[in-house]
């Protein structure tokens, strides 16, 4: 049996996933820049047409940030079923369903991640990843009806490069820090300075998967911060995930980084990714 491990991942359990926060106050920002811009052509121009424009392009964006905070509630309230967990336990007996919980909330916090922002992300749970490859494996038609419900397209998973070129490792690396930052953000974390880890890096350590991944604090934060000093693009949206696992990861520009049990806090590359669409 999987022994349960002290961690901070309770700390997430009342807290429910960031809707927006941030790009709602980007979102009102703009549309009062624009809106006043809009209003000068009205007053000393004479001209209507940009205020139009304007209104019409404020409508979209704030129907499609409803939208977003309803399908993020959604999410939520979303159960994996209960004889999907039943083919889970057939291939993983050794875990407790008491952990079940847990590794729902790590999809759900990586689909959030989708949801809140189309890019390449890696998965950095193998506990996860087991439940997405049954999902893909044997509910195709059901895992492609969720995704579509949630995303608006099918977020794929396939394998990747054992052999790995220094660019392809690059690339794992900001797909890694894509997720480090964006878990951070789905539950108010900085994640330049956070004192957790977020969920999804918590989950296999926590239940105890065997050779599961588990991750330094303090190393991905400084890796993050030399991240951003580097790059003034974090992360960079492309139309992929990517999940680390011993044996898989997600995305389009497949790649996942991944820290393994008993290892350092060098980066490794996990054998199999996936691909799809992201978010917008």
């Amino acid at each position: 049996m999987n022994q349960l491990t002290n961690t901070t991942i309770h700390y997430f359990q009342p807290h429910p996933r960031n809707a927006f926060s941030k790009t709602w106050l980007r979102f009102f920002t703009m549309m009062l820049i624009f809106s006043g811009l809009g209003l000068i052509s009205v007053y000393f121009f004479n001209i209507y047409f940009p205020i139009i424009v304007i209104a019409f392009v404020g409508i979209f964006w704030l129907k499609l940030r409803l939208n977003r905070m309803k399908k993020m509630r959604d999410l939520e309230g979303f159960k994996i079923p209960n004889h999907i967990w039943l083919v889970f336990k057939q291939r993983h007996p050794n875990i407790r369903q008491s952990s079940y919980l847990f590794i729902e909330d790590g999809f759900k916090d990586y689909f959030a991640l989708h949801l809140c922002r189309k890019g390449a992300y890696a998965m950095p749970s193998h506990s996860v990843d087991a439940l997405w490859h049954i999902l893909i494996e044997e509910f195709d038609e059901f895992y492609e009806s969720m995704s579509q419900g949630f995303l608006g397209y099918k977020l794929i998973h396939k394998p990747h490069d054992l052999h790995a070129t220094k660019s392809q490792q690059a690339a794992q690396r900001q797909q890694l820090l894509n997720t480090w930052q964006g878990a951070c953000y789905l539950h108010h974390l900085n994640p330049q300075n956070t004192q957790i880890l977020p969920r999804l890096f918590q989950v296999d350590a926590h239940i105890g998967w065997e050779q599961g991944l588990i991750f330094s604090l303090p190393f991905m934060i400084t890796m993050y911060r030399q991240m951003i000093s580097s790059a003034s693009d974090l992360p960079q949206a492309s139309a992929t995930s990517s999940c680390s696992s011993s044996s898989c990861s997600s995305s389009s520009s497949d790649s996942s980084h991944s820290h393994s049990a008993g290892s350092d806090s060098s980066s490794s590359c996990s054998s199999c990714s996936s691909c799809g669409g992201g978010g917008d």
